[in-house]
């Protein structure tokens, strides 16, 4: 699992270089190409950030001038990140050469190994969700 995870940072790593997007940052482009306008503190739930990393990146999406933080007319506090045109223009090159590159990775494997990969890793996440994480925080306030 070591190996696959280091090979699979490596990789995206070398997908986003051409781009100058780190990963993290990519994951904050995916979930606002899905739904832009999100709040901060949203994004960061989504992605499970806490707030100053998810601000961080957020700092440096809006310094390369793909997003925009704007201020809620409603709720004042509520920070909503949008993206700006430029980012819209790279979704569709992004997401084909990634889409193109997980082809490459999952090779020659059959439909049915797809399905059982994804059912073991959904049970490993549960199990970690579930079973893991709540006795790290159990342990952290005692």
């Amino acid at each position: 699992m070591g190996k696959i995870h280091r090979a699979m940072k490596r990789f995206m790593e070398g997908q986003m270089k051409n781009s100058d997007i780190t990963p993290p940052q990519f994951e904050v482009l995916v979930t606002l190409w899905e739904k832009d306008g999100l709040a901060l503190n949203e994004v960061g739930k989504l992605l499970d950030r806490d707030g100053p990393t998810i601000t961080g990146i957020i700092d440096r999406l809006e310094q390369k001038q793909l997003v925009l933080r704007k201020r809620n007319s409603a709720d004042r506090r509520c920070i909503q990140v949008m993206l700006t045109p430029k980012a819209q223009g790279m979704k569709e090159e992004m997401t084909s050469r990634l889409q193109d590159s997980l082809q490459k990775i999952l090779g020659d494997l059959t439909r049915l190994e797809m399905e059982q990969l994804e059912s073991i890793l959904t049970k490993m996440h549960m199990n970690i969700e579930q079973k893991i994480v709540p006795r790290m925080q159990h342990r952290a306030h005692v």
